[in-house]
């Protein structure tokens, strides 16, 4: 998180945007009467947004943080995502005990 005075930023503001972009970071303006501002780019905004509401049911929280400790114990299962809309492949079967003695 960065800061700057209001004044400064005025004098830099398109330094200061390009830089909040680029970096993804919060920007604090600091105001008279202790009057501070935000500025971060709406993506930041919004990825906050969501990891508010996903961690504001207890439930919620306690899953997601299950699944955290999971992926540490290397226990995750890596799956592949259908972004298309098309019907799944069939996964592969696994070949039966008889059938790998047959050969």
């Amino acid at each position: 998180m960065k800061t700057a005075t209001i004044t400064d930023f005025r004098q830099k503001m398109k330094e200061h945007l390009d830089e909040i972009q680029q970096d993804q970071d919060i920007l604090v303006l600091t105001g008279p009467k202790k009057k501070d501002f935000v500025i971060l780019t709406l993506e930041t905004f919004n990825a906050m947004e969501e990891t508010a509401h996903l961690l504001s049911t207890s439930a919620n929280t306690k899953r997601l943080m299950e699944s955290i400790a999971q992926d540490k114990a290397g226990k995750a299962t890596v799956r592949e995502l259908n972004l298309e809309g098309n019907k799944p492949k069939a996964p592969a079967r696994k070949r039966s005990a008889r059938a790998k003695s047959s050969r």
